[in-house]
């Protein structure tokens, strides 16, 4: 590997040389003892670039599995790590489902490897140690926030159908919806009588972080309950925290193509932004 490493550094830089397409950087870096494998995408033009640590949902998500939002965000003018989840791939370490009771301890462990990612990417010659954000769906909307409030100097973080609620809500929520087939407003009106396990809690993180962050939320979203999110949001913004969020009406879980062009209008409004591109 120490002889490959070099090959493939020298590769990049050839590869960057060139605008006529990105490039890519596969590699590993390091969390302490784990390594996580990982791919560098570059978008066209000459760096320093801006860019974007991508965090995984709850499955067993390869680096491969987060093209979707990569091809995205380098249209955008940002390079994207993405690697494949602690124990998941190529990358060791353990793969945990997280539930309730495991939460507390897990989520501090994948957001260090976010974090880890992050102080990577400010070693790489290519890219803006002080444009680095953090992108992520799903589960990520509890690992994200850990990240940045560690970091404490990330440049933004933009979660997709990310929570913010407790574990144990969003399981009592799904239970109802996504696992029954129940409307929504079934699972919305459920939820002032949870009384379980909490799991892991993001207010008090998200209570402390500074860093400006957009959520992306489906108002028919069947995995998490965007209402109590909301709510919840709402309290953080008028707190002062620097958060804001987009909603759309009958999408799910997973939203759609459109959201991009939000995100991209977004990206505009930070500090240090770069020329518009089309997503």
């Amino acid at each position: 590997m120490k002889l490959l490493i070099p090959l493939l550094l020298a590769a990049a830089v050839a590869c960057r040389s060139s605008a006529a397409a990105p490039a890519s950087l596969p590699a590993f870096f390091d969390n302490g003892d784990i390594r996580l494998r990982f791919t560098l995408d570059l978008p066209r033009g000459k760096g320093p670039f801006p860019a974007v640590v991508m965090g995984h949902g709850s499955g067993k998500t390869t680096r491969d599995q987060l093209v979707w939002a990569s091809r995205h965000l380098t249209s955008l003018g940002y390079a994207v790590l993405r690697f494949d989840k602690r124990g998941v791939g190529e990358s060791t370490g353990t793969y945990v489902f997280v539930g309730t009771k495991d939460s507390p301890w897990v989520f501090p462990q994948l957001a260090g490897d976010v974090a880890a990612g992050v102080r990577f990417l400010r070693t790489r010659p290519e890219i803006d140690p002080r444009r680095i954000g953090l992108f992520g769906n799903s589960q990520a909307g509890w690992i994200l926030p850990l990240a940045a409030r560690d970091l404490g100097d990330v440049a933004f973080v933009i979660l997709w159908s990310g929570p913010v609620c407790t574990v144990g809500q969003e399981m009592f929520y799904s239970d109802i919806v996504e696992n029954t087939g129940r409307p929504v407003a079934d699972g919305n009106a459920a939820m002032p009588s949870f009384r379980g396990e909490p799991g892991f809690d993001p207010l008090p993180v998200l209570q402390a972080v500074n860093t400006p962050a957009l959520w992306l939320l489906g108002l028919d979203d069947h995995s998490i309950p965007v209402q109590v999110t909301l709510d919840n949001l709402e309290a953080l913004a008028a707190a002062g925290r620097p958060f804001t969020w987009r909603t759309y009406d009958g999408l799910d879980h997973g939203l759609g193509p459109a959201v991009w062009t939000d995100i991209g209008a977004w990206l505009q409004t930070l500090p240090g932004k770069i020329p518009s591109k089309n997503p």
